[in-house]
């Protein structure tokens, strides 16, 4: 039985440091992402040390104390990094937060009180399916966000999770005894277990932590190129993502063979708004538009600004008479808004809009479309 004893002092001991220096590096490489869930992460790392260290004193000291303790610290670790994936998805409840923290934590103190010291191994497989629930419940909160989440790090912190639940399964079926000297008394299967769990842990605080940055990280690139497609004053789409969205529009509605309405607005008189009032007034007037448009923007839609004081609208599998029936209720809503400018003057704007609606050819290019809608702008003006 010795040939396959592993020093448990010194795999808990390195596990511990491990998780030590894990959490120095996530805050060294993550700390601008501090409010968006790291700070709840680290301490879940953080936590996963102290537990380890509780491990390695109740070999080193033999005391039994350690083992509730390190039980108890692996509760609020995995409970503390429940709480940063909420954080992550900037979701703040703290009612349910303390809930994740505190329901698990009570019941284990509850089963220490109950079934300690008599019963030992009773306490560790009730405190393992603690610990199986407890990853579960993050199991199906990271398949609620799978929409959310760009990139790899999902995956890498689904792999933690589902490790941690393997690992943990397994000791439910080992036969931990009341005696400390578990590698003395334990049959070959409860120590490949045991020593399983060791080595399992490093890849789990590997994944957990390197997933959890990469999440942060693909949400900034993925948020920095959204902003890349975007016009800065209106935030709508810019010209170059309404021209890739509409080239992709256009052929799709030539191979299934539906109308493609395309709308042309733009803005009366806007020379003469921005000699009047200057341009920053005038930029308040394109926004105006923008948020018009936005309001009357059906999901299937796209409103783009096309530059200047131009906007362009597209409606897909949308015929004529609706695409004007939508230019006219836009037109209304302009007419019908005053906007008060920053210097607290009022100011009535109306626009001019074209309509075109055809069923496109598979060799269409989008460019007549918007022209056609141009030469239009008159008609609903």
């Amino acid at each position: 039985m010795k040939s396959f004893t592993p020093d448990f002092l010194t795999a808990f001991s390195m596990t511990a440091m491990f998780a030590f220096t894990v959490a120095w590096v996530m805050w060294a490489l993550g700390k601008k992402y501090w409010q968006q869930g790291l700070s709840w992460a680290i301490a879940s790392i953080l936590l996963y040390g102290l537990s380890y260290t509780a491990y390695t004193l109740q070999i080193l000291l033999e005391l039994a104390q350690f083992h509730v303790i390190s039980t108890l610290l692996i509760n609020a670790a995995i409970a503390t990094f429940t709480i940063g994936l909420y954080r992550f998805n900037q979701n703040t409840e703290w009612k349910r937060d303390l809930t994740i923290l505190i329901l698990p934590l009570g019941i284990s103190i509850f089963l220490v009180i109950v079934y300690l010291p008599a019963s030992l191994m009773q306490f560790n497989i009730l405190q393992s399916g603690i610990t199986i629930l407890q990853n579960l419940y993050i199991l199906i909160l990271l398949l609620h966000m799978r929409s959310k989440i760009q990139g790899s790090g999902w995956v890498l912190i689904i792999c933690a999770v589902i490790i941690q639940l393997i690992t943990t399964s397994s000791l439910i079926f080992t036969q931990t005894t009341n005696n400390l000297e578990l590698p003395l008394q334990a049959s070959t299967w409860d120590i490949l277990a045991i020593w399983t769990v060791c080595l399992m842990l490093f890849f789990k605080m590997m994944a957990l932590s390197s997933g959890f940055l990469v999440m942060l990280r693909d949400r900034d690139v993925a948020l920095e190129q959204g902003k890349a497609r975007l016009d800065h004053l209106t935030q709508l789409p810019n010209r170059a993502t309404l021209v890739r969205e509409l080239e992709k529009i256009v052929q799709k509605s030539a191979q299934q063979g539906s109308i493609l309405s395309v709308m042309v607005i733009d803005i009366d008189h806007f020379k003469k708004i921005n000699d009047a009032y200057g341009h920053l007034q005038g930029d308040q007037v394109i926004q105006h538009i923008a948020k018009i448009l936005k309001l009357n923007c059906r999901s299937t839609d796209i409103a783009a600004r096309y530059g200047g004081e131009e906007f362009v609208f597209i409606l897909p599998n949308t015929p004529l008479a609706s695409a004007e029936i939508v230019a006219n209720r836009i037109r209304k809503a302009v007419n019908e808004t005053s906007l008060i400018l920053s210097n607290n003057s009022e100011l009535k704007v109306t626009i001019s809009v074209g309509v075109h609606s055809s069923i496109p050819k598979i060799d269409s290019k989008w460019e007549p479309l918007v022209d056609a809608a141009d030469t239009a702008m008159y008609v609903y003006s």
